[in-house]
């Protein structure tokens, strides 16, 4: 029987090696805040120079709760960002909004003081050159805020799909 050459066994781990590296780099895109926006929301933004996972109560099944995240960007994506036509001005009725959906998240982080910290440290900063973009979809819906001077969107996702998967007794 025939030994294997060297070459093949070379071949073989750099082969190895380059699958390992595109599963890695699926796993990370598949769970990144930029997925869940294309997936859940058809909003498709460049990808982020960091990105900041603050809270989350998303329930795996059925998938609900709310999540808070941010995206740091440099200047040439900054740039990008600024030309997506969706965005609007901070407004009073937006600024409510916001303030709304941070307020429900500190009830949420109420009982751990590592969570509180964090929505602490990374609260949204409303500006009056802010720019927002509200995007519903049925019983969900994300809020993107964009701070031009600090290159950042702070994404507030709001999942409801528990009555979609509810069951109706009719009698």
């Amino acid at each position: 029987m025939r030994k294997p050459s060297k070459k093949i066994f070379f071949i073989v781990s750099i082969m190895v090696i380059f699958f390992t590296f595109q599963i890695i780099s699926t796993y990370k895109y598949l769970s990144s805040i930029r997925f869940m926006l294309k997936d859940n929301f058809s909003i498709d933004i460049p990808k982020p120079k960091r990105e900041i996972k603050v809270l989350s109560d998303i329930n795996a099944i059925p998938l609900d709760g709310k999540a808070y995240s941010i995206l740091e960007y440099d200047e040439t994506n900054a740039m990008k960002i600024t030309d997506f036509n969706q965005w609007k001005k901070v407004d009073k009725d937006s600024q409510n909004e916001v303030n709304k959906f941070v307020e429900q998240l500190k009830k949420y982080q109420a009982s751990d003081g590592t969570k509180k910290a964090m929505l602490n440290q990374y609260k949204p900063r409303l500006q009056d050159k802010s720019l927002y973009y509200f995007k519903p979809k049925k019983n969900d819906y994300v809020i993107l805020l964009f701070n031009e001077d600090e290159k950042r969107i702070y994404v507030m996702e709001h999942i409801d799909r528990v009555t979609k998967y509810s069951v109706s007794y009719k009698k």
